[in-house]
């Protein structure tokens, strides 16, 4: 590379050049199915064709973060030596050969420093090694949860006792048994009848082991250097400002391969290490200032790296009948290939996006449907958040449609069907005259019959229907929309002539003069419950009504 840094060159337009940008477009055209074009390479026209580098540049940084931190242990006997630190402050955490690294890594250990440690007497329990007990208040016991505390335990049984006497008109007296409840109690069995419990903490000790120092009533303190070893890096990139609008490449710059334009390792950067370029030197000199920043009399940088890499592209611009479009030219991501900014292809997936988002809601929505398809086909970068969209719209009116043809055919049986099984139930049942003439011709449930079936037909219909347009039924294959209403349709007869078959079925079972005799039962409940509901209310209008005029007659006798 002849250029260290090169932002922008114009590049001859020559043969090679012109071989080069059909052959990758024929290549990119051929990624794509469906779209009308072939090769249309061979009919471009270069206009023009322009090296525009990208570069990426990053600082790699990894920390030694050594903060100094209070701690503590039971001290359980044993040397302790001498002490000479005193505050974090004097401890220097640098003078000690802790964790290293060669490479970037995020990870961390602690380590007590030599000379911290001293024994003091728990503060917590003030050196007994023990504390009174916090679930009992250091009184040992606790209300029993049984008995609550009473001691003895309510219970109630059934005895045989005189409870009345019967008079007779000559003034002879008879004794009258009956069972009645009796309240007695027993002395409760978990506390002794004394309403009082150990307490489960303490065992009724009123104190429990200090848990700071385990019982042993001193503690080790001791000063411990918590290092972690942090990696952190910054990133930056730049585009020519016509590499830019190529939102297909400029979205994944992370995954760039490129050729190191510049690289160095150091145990601490200073600025000014890249001074090839004002910009990727401003950068980059910024970068190490913002990692630098973060250093401390705890926290130093073992090493950093900075890598600037060059992504040779090429940019090119072309015209087809007489459009013009452009795209770029780059080995970023492994081989060679073009990527489009704006093209025949590109115009083509948003045009049928626009079409299709028109077309739905009409007789035209099977039409964007395949349109959608056919986008997909044309595996365009960038319109996958917008098809989706598009796409969720023509799901929900074709299982609109499909359901229209549910419930139209749901009203139709329901109307045409229902009569039928009445009939059928009330006067052509050969089972239920049988059984008719056998019982008694008087027996209540048998007018019931031909309703309750009914009934049964038409809930099992209203269920099915239910369960069929909580589903998804828009991946169906149908030339017109009209193929949704009349699947929904005959899929929907299908299952209601199946639900009429099981009720025939089961008519010969007797199961109609059962589920006649729990309705009819069912209706006689729910009378007997309207009466007295009626006359609840005719008696609390009664009551209100004189209660009414009572507060009247005080009104008057008052005032």
């Amino acid at each position: 590379m002849e250029e260290k840094y090169l932002r922008h060159k114009p590049l001859p337009i020559d043969d090679a050049a012109r071989k080069r940008v059909k052959d990758l477009i024929n290549q990119y055209a051929s990624r794509s199915e469906g779209h009308p074009f072939g090769n249309y390479g061979d009919q471009i026209i270069l206009q023009k064709y322009e090296l525009c580098p990208t570069y990426v540049e990053h600082l790699h940084s990894q920390y030694d973060k050594r903060p100094v931190v209070n701690s503590q242990y039971p001290y359980k006997g044993g040397q302790i030596y001498t002490r000479k630190y005193y505050k974090p402050s004097d401890v220097d955490v640098w003078s000690y050969g802790l964790l290293t690294t060669e490479k970037f890594v995020h990870n961390g250990e602690k380590f007590e420093v030599p000379g911290s440690h001293h024994v003091e007497p728990c503060g917590r329990c003030s050196g007994r090694g023990r504390v009174t007990c916090p679930r009992c208040g250091g009184t040992g016991d606790q209300t029993c949860s049984v008995c609550n505390g009473n001691g003895q335990i309510k219970k109630t049984r059934q005895v045989y006792r005189h409870t009345a006497d019967k008079v007779y008109s000559d003034g002879h007296r008879e004794p009258v048994y009956s069972y009645v409840d009796e309240t007695y109690y027993v002395t409760c069995s978990n506390c002794g009848g004394d309403g009082r419990v150990n307490c489960p903490r303490c065992d009724g000790n009123r104190t429990i082991q200090c848990e700071v120092c385990e019982g042993y009533g001193k503690n080790v303190h001791c000063f411990v250097i918590a290092q972690t070893l942090e990696d952190k890096v910054s990133s930056h990139y730049f585009h020519d400002p016509n590499v830019a609008k190529i939102q297909e490449f400029t979205d994944q710059y992370k995954n760039y391969r490129g050729q190191h334009h510049f690289h160095s390792r150091a145990n601490a950067m200073r600025k000014g290490v890249f001074t090839e370029e004002s910009e990727l030197a401003g950068v980059l000199d910024s970068f190490i200032g913002e990692h630098s920043s973060q250093t401390n009399a705890n926290c130093h940088i073992l090493f950093q790296e900075a890598d600037i890499f060059r992504v040779d592209v090429w940019w090119v611009q072309y015209t087809y009948k007489g459009r013009t479009y452009d795209g770029c030219i780059t080995e970023a991501f492994g081989d060679e290939r073009f990527i489009a900014g704006v093209s025949p292809i590109t115009e083509l997936a948003d045009k049928w996006l626009k079409e299709a988002r028109k077309k739905v809601g009409g007789v035209g929505t099977i039409k964007a449907r395949k349109m959608l398809e056919q986008v997909d086909k044309l595996n365009v970068y960038g319109r996958t958040g917008v098809q989706a969209g598009i796409q969720a719209r023509v799901d929900t009116h074709l299982n609109t449609l499909y359901n229209l043809g549910n419930d139209l055919m749901f009203w139709l049986i329901a109307l045409l069907g229902t009569p039928f099984i009445y009939n059928f139930y009330d006067s052509l049942n050969p089972v239920m005259r049988y059984a008719h003439f056998l019982n008694d011709p008087a027996w209540g449930p048998y007018g019931w019959v031909p309703v309750v079936q009914c009934i049964l037909f038409l809930g099992l219909l209203w269920f099915a229907k239910f369960y069929i347009n909580e589903s998804d039924h828009s991946k169906g294959r149908h030339l017109t929309v009209f193929g949704f209403v009349f699947t929904g349709m005959g899929l929907y007869l299908l299952i209601a002539v199946g639900i009429l078959a099981v009720l025939l079925g089961l008519n010969y079972l007797g199961l109609p003069a059962i589920t006649a005799g729990i309705f009819w039962l069912a209706w006689r409940v729910i009378r007997l419950a309207l009466m007295i509901l009626i006359y609840v209310l005719i008696i609390a209008y009664g009551i209100l009504r004189w209660l009414f005029g009572l507060l009247v007659k005080l009104w008057h006798l008052i005032f």
